[in-house]
């Protein structure tokens, strides 16, 4: 039997992650959470990892070694869709994640409406 696949959110943020968690088990999708760039490594490593949400409301050291992280793995078939998130009065932070990689950057209030969506596509209705 295959594994289920999971979704990894780069988060501290406990208040939010019950609707994530949520709209995940919706979507058919298990949830990891990880609070740093190494932890995020290893939950990619042992599941099944179609999408991997990142919150910029973190520290921004932790978000963007994160992100280089991700861009810097060679793994054969682990090549989530990345998708960030982050505050509307922020559009540097928003523009550097796009940078790092990010497959997507979200306002969190577009994030959080669209999120039964976005984690029933695996990412695939986010745009940025």
């Amino acid at each position: 039997m295959p594994k289920q696949e999971t979704v990894v959110v780069l988060t501290s943020n406990l208040f939010f992650m019950p609707r994530i968690e949520a709209a995940a088990e919706a979507g058919g999708l298990e949830t990891v959470s990880a609070s740093t760039a190494s932890k995020l490594v290893e939950a990619l490593a042992s599941h099944d990892v179609p999408l991997v949400l990142i919150d910029l409301e973190l520290d921004e050291p932790v978000w963007t070694e994160a992100l280089q992280s991700l861009k810097s793995m060679d793994s054969p078939g682990i090549k989530p869709r990345i998708v960030s998130y982050g505050p509307h009065g922020e559009p540097d932070t928003l523009r550097k994640a796009r940078e790092l990689g990010s497959d997507a950057v979200m306002i969190k209030r577009d994030f959080s409406e669209g999120l039964q969506e976005l984690l029933a596509t695996r990412g695939a209705s986010a745009s940025s």
